[in-house]
């Protein structure tokens, strides 16, 4: 089968979801998408972005997460967009299939399907072990795939076990064959944290960044998501202040998560960007609903300032530094955006070469690694990138 095949009929139309939207005058999300309707599926000609609705939740004991991405939908719709030149498409809702795993392989065709098109997609949840699916996704355009977690827990559960949102990180990271490059969990709260966890994201050369780390110094997450294919948010991880319903006393807030959707957004790499474990039951006012909302908004707003750059394709863009390190014996290189101000730094290639793209020794990285390096202290991500890459 050809990822390009059709489509269409893995959803159904937004008719019945879109009960209590009242459409409006003016440049509002609900009047400006190309909207799955009984009569037509929008054509994805010159679509800038895709939503999907997935309204799987059967493997959680929160069934009303179903109800999720049309819930969403009437707050988003609400909102004026960014700009009236983001073309975009809602295709509809995959509804459960028999059982879990043919939804699972529903969002797995969409998603190389959209991939394959070079749509991004916002996949409306459903509870997050999805993202498994998402990944199987990419895996069936056999290429290597960074994802980034944003979660208060690192999903790393017994493999054997049958998948749930507590282990789909396990059949990820252990699944054969396996194109996962990169694993980024971001806003982890220690206390959470399985010691035997966190020591093997540290052997598999993994990203796991604390939630008061980013409190600190929330650009921190920019280069990581630069660098991802996928970024899956458990709405678990913003506290119950911001998003009521997730009783969690501690975690993000509504701003800080809405940086993190509109840093996905501006990433050139990230094309799927997913939302999940929102329970609509606990939600009584929308005020989640509400922020979830926004958080698509940031991330198309992040979009429209998609600037394709890459150091080795336009140099004369880039100021190069290079760094010499006592105990290495060649230099380290970074790159610096004239227009942009990011950063990257050059993995260099084993002795035999490498099987990975250009892309995937050209790290993208912060200010603070180049620095770093200035004072002789080699960056983190470099050695764990250099590891992975050998």
């Amino acid at each position: 089968m050809s990822w390009v095949d059709d489509i269409s009929y893995f959803f159904t139309p937004l008719k019945n979801a879109l009960s209590g939207y009242s459409a409006e005058e003016g440049a509002k999300v609900g009047n400006t998408l190309r909207i799955h309707s009984t009569t037509s599926f929008p054509d994805l000609e010159g679509v800038k972005f895709a939503i999907v609705g997935v309204k799987e939740s059967r493997r959680s004991h929160y069934e009303h997460q179903s109800h999720a991405p049309d819930a969403v939908r009437l707050k988003l719709y609400e909102l004026f967009v960014p700009s009236e030149s983001l073309v975009g498409a809602d295709l509809g809702n995959i509804e459960p299939g028999e059982t879990p795993e043919d939804t699972d392989a529903a969002l797995k065709q969409v998603v190389a399907n959209l991939t394959t098109r070079r749509i991004p997609v916002i996949v409306l949840g459903g509870t997050q072990e999805l993202t498994f699916a998402i990944h199987q996704g990419y895996e069936a355009l056999e290429v290597p795939v960074n994802h980034t977690i944003v979660d208060n827990r690192i999903d790393l559960g017994e493999f054997r076990d049958q998948l749930s949102i507590e282990n789909y990180l396990s059949k990820i990271v252990l699944h054969d064959p396996s194109y996962l490059f990169n694993l980024t969990v971001l806003g982890y709260h220690t206390y959470y944290a399985d010691p035997q966890v966190m020591e093997l994201m540290e052997k598999m050369y993994f990203e796991s960044i604390r939630i008061g780390q980013i409190k600190s110094d929330p650009t921190i997450t920019e280069p990581l998501i630069r660098n991802s294919d996928t970024v899956s948010i458990d709405m678990m991880s913003v506290k119950n202040e911001s998003a009521p319903g997730t009783f969690e006393p501690n975690g993000f807030d509504g701003e800080s998560i809405c940086r993190i959707a509109r840093y996905s957004g501006m990433s050139d790499k990230v094309s799927t960007f997913g939302v999940f474990n929102y329970n609509v039951e606990s939600d009584s006012y929308g005020q989640q609903a509400n922020l979830i909302a926004q958080m698509i908004w940031y991330f198309l707003e992040g979009l429209l300032g998609r600037v394709k750059e890459f150091p080795l394709v336009k140099k004369q863009n880039f100021l190069e530094y290079k760094v010499q390190l006592p105990e290495y014996k060649e230099d380290l290189v970074f790159f610096k955006s004239k227009r942009t101000d990011r950063w990257w730094m050059k993995i260099p290639y084993a002795v035999n070469g490498s099987k990975f793209s250009d892309r995937h020794h050209l790290m993208p990285c912060g200010y603070d690694d180049y620095k770093r390096a200035s004072q002789g202290e080699m960056p983190d991500l470099w050695w764990k990138t250099y590891r992975k890459l050998g």
